[in-house]
């Protein structure tokens, strides 16, 4: 196990001892943490609101922005229309927001917000919480970008407006090839 996953799993699981909350947009701007070298994103297989299921390695060849969100997380549901945004500006240069419901209620409770808020990226549902707990997605929203090899390359905790000029400019950078 590299350095990066060690530190990773131990991060989880100090987190797993606490109880999930939402995270104040206020305490954040435009920023992501960076992971140099780059580590590989723990797979998972989940179900969709279509009662399909996906697993994280059916988007290997695809820059991913990784959610992880609640209903009745106010800072998730704030960022979702901007996710959206961003989902939609730049899904033809292969890129995708795939966004983990931690609702234990599953479907009977996201469909509704999702309707409501008219996204067209992918939902998918934890109601285990065991991708959650994998990714130590306490304080929600959590985000990760993943590069087209599925290693994880940034990290944000709390609400992000994706589609800010920052924001923007940031992905345009990954995402355009040289």
């Amino acid at each position: 196990m590299n350095p990066h996953s060690r530190l990773f799993l131990f991060v989880i699981l100090l987190l797993l001892c606490l109880p999930a909350r939402a995270h104040d947009p206020a305490l954040h701007g435009f920023k992501l943490t960076t992971f140099d070298p780059p580590f590989p994103a723990p797979e998972f297989t989940l179900n969709t609101l279509d009662s399909g299921q996906v697993t994280l390695s059916d988007y290997k060849g695809q820059f991913v922005l990784l959610n992880f969100w609640a209903t009745w997380c106010p800072p998730c549901l704030e960022e979702m229309p901007s996710m959206d945004e961003i989902h939609q500006r730049y899904q033809d240069k292969g890129f995708t927001v795939v966004a983990v419901s931690s609702d234990e209620e599953g479907q009977s409770i996201v469909q509704p917000f999702i309707d409501k808020l008219g996204t067209t990226f992918p939902i998918l549902l934890d109601t285990e919480k065991s991708v959650s707990g994998t990714y130590g997605a306490i304080n929600l929203p959590l985000s990760f970008l993943l590069n087209r090899q599925g290693e994880v390359i940034a990290g944000a905790e709390g609400a992000r407006e994706w589609a800010s000029e920052e924001a923007i400019s940031v992905l345009d950078e990954l995402i355009t090839p040289p």
